[in-house]
């Protein structure tokens, strides 16, 4: 009798587990009433991000919802599942003059705020500023506080916060709040065209310029001076490299190798400025925001300061943004080609520090491979200085300098910024 008793009270708790689950959003059986075509499943979290800034001596401010891992459920109309890691990863305005400025949001979906410390008092986020509100294709970034220095800035940045915010606040910004200058099928046209069709939608040209390229300038000390002067090529001018060709795979690394353990005997590097930073510091993604000069807090790191490298933009001949809109055009443009500048920095005297130029490459699709890799290829510094042993020939992995010396006093080395996230959209 008491084993039935058991068993009956078990049932009854079922019962009224099965009436909750059903009656608070039909999960379990994937039915919905009649007048029900979307349920929100809540595993995110959400803030608010503030930038307060000035575009061309004009005062701006955005108030941006963000969320992270957000899911919505359809079930009527379009019977499809959808989940966001950081939406919106990047949002923008319209200026006045037609170019856009867009805001990379942090990673702050650990319940980092102003606050409670996780985001820094003086939070600087990367920032962008499109020469084309339309295309987004090319932008210049503002990835450290030198770049709002510089006599080429056209933004003055004044404060950024982030605070916790709610699913309804997101979903009230998402429906009445500013429309975001960057799309969706923007944002995702550099993925391939069956990624695209998972998402519902079509390629744009030119695709949103999310990538963003730039070159760190360190100062060479006198052990380092020795090891280049032991690699520079006989026919080295005033810039120069290690070609990435097969035959020099091994100089080069050899060459990275000895810098390497130079750097790590004099515990840092020093800034082309002669900030003196730690061994291997100065640089991180836009995820944790922006670096300053002088340090910041990372965001959701309270322990750890970072202080900015001397960043200058890098950009190619291969933008997209510079061939003709219409594919036939195009072609046309490809068939004209006889030579690549595969990589140009510009450094103007200093005058670019701080920036870097963010676009998407073009891939020379529809032309034969070989007749690509035979067009001669060339590097450059601020569009004029030819860069000694740089690759002759555009190739795919093997067609830009990881590096450049220059004079035997200061090296530039690659870097890359990624403005998308894990899973983002906007």
């Amino acid at each position: 009798m008491r084993k039935l008793a058991l068993v009956f009270g078990g049932l009854v708790v079922l019962g009224v587990l099965w009436a909750t689950l059903t009656t608070s959003g039909q999960l379990l059986t994937g039915r919905l009433p009649s007048n029900t075509d979307k349920v929100i499943v809540d595993r995110g979290t959400y803030f608010r991000l503030k930038v307060d800034f000035a575009y061309k001596g004009e005062r701006q401010h955005y108030d941006i919802v963000v969320g992270c891992n957000v899911l919505n459920i359809r079930y009527k109309d379009s019977s499809s599942t959808y989940e966001a890691g950081l939406i919106p990863t990047v949002w923008g305005q319209r200026m006045n003059d037609g170019k856009a400025v867009v805001v990379r949001a942090p990673d702050a979906c650990r319940g980092d705020t102003t606050e409670n410390g996780g985001v820094p008092a003086d939070f600087l986020p990367v920032m962008v500023v499109y020469d084309n509100a339309d295309t987004v294709a090319f932008g210049i970034g503002y990835m450290t506080d030198d770049a709002y220095r510089s006599p080429k800035s056209v933004l003055r940045f004044d404060k950024a916060t982030v605070e916790r915010a709610t699913r309804a606040e997101f979903d009230t910004f998402r429906a009445t709040g500013p429309q975001n200058i960057i799309t969706r099928s923007q944002y995702h046209s550099v993925q391939n065209d069956h990624q695209l069709a998972l998402l519902g939608l079509t390629k744009t040209y030119p695709a949103f310029g999310r990538s963003c390229y730039a070159f760190s300038r360190w100062k060479l000390t006198e052990p380092e001076r020795e090891i280049v002067r032991k690699y520079r090529p006989a026919n080295a001018a005033r810039y120069w490299t290690i070609s990435q060709t097969l035959l020099d795979e091994t100089t080069q690394a050899a060459y990275a190798n000895e810098i390497g353990e130079a750097r790590i005997k004099a515990h840092g590097q020093t800034r082309d400025d002669g900030l003196v930073l730690g061994w291997n510091e100065g640089f991180s993604q836009p995820d944790f925001g922006a670096l300053r000069r002088d340090g910041v807090q990372l965001v959701g790191l309270k322990s750890s300061i970072r202080e900015a490298a001397a960043f200058y933009p890098a950009d190619t001949s291969l933008r997209q943004d510079k061939w003709p809109l219409e594919q036939p055009a195009r072609l046309a443009a490809y068939e004209a080609l006889r030579s690549i500048n595969t990589t140009n920095i510009d450094i103007d005297y200093g005058r670019n520090r701080g920036f870097a130029y963010c676009y998407s490459g073009e891939a020379l699709r529809g032309m034969p491979r070989d007749t690509v890799w035979a067009l001669p290829a060339f590097t450059t510094v601020d569009g004029q200085e030819l860069v000694a042993g740089a690759p002759e020939h555009w190739g795919f992995g093997s067609d830009s300098a990881n590096f450049v010396v220059e004079n035997d006093e200061f090296v530039l080395e690659r870097v890359l910024f990624n403005l998308e996230s894990t899973r983002g959209d906007v």
